[in-house]
């Protein structure tokens, strides 16, 4: 299975990938079990894609 992902900040695009899911590894799932792995995976990829950085500047 295929999962197109794309990632906007403020509207704007910043990132798109295709997410490949074994078809084997979905077995017999249900649909319900299915949509939970595609979110899984989801997920996944944005903790690689996504970094957030702060610092207090001003006290």
């Amino acid at each position: 299975m295929r999962v197109q992902v794309k990632l906007s900040v403020e509207g704007s695009a910043v990132k798109e990938e295709m997410l490949e899911i074994a078809e084997q590894k979905l077995g017999e799932l249900t649909d319900e079990e299915i949509q939970q792995a595609i979110e899984i995976n989801i997920r996944t990829w944005l903790d690689k894609m996504l970094q957030v950085e702060w610092e207090v500047i001003e006290e």
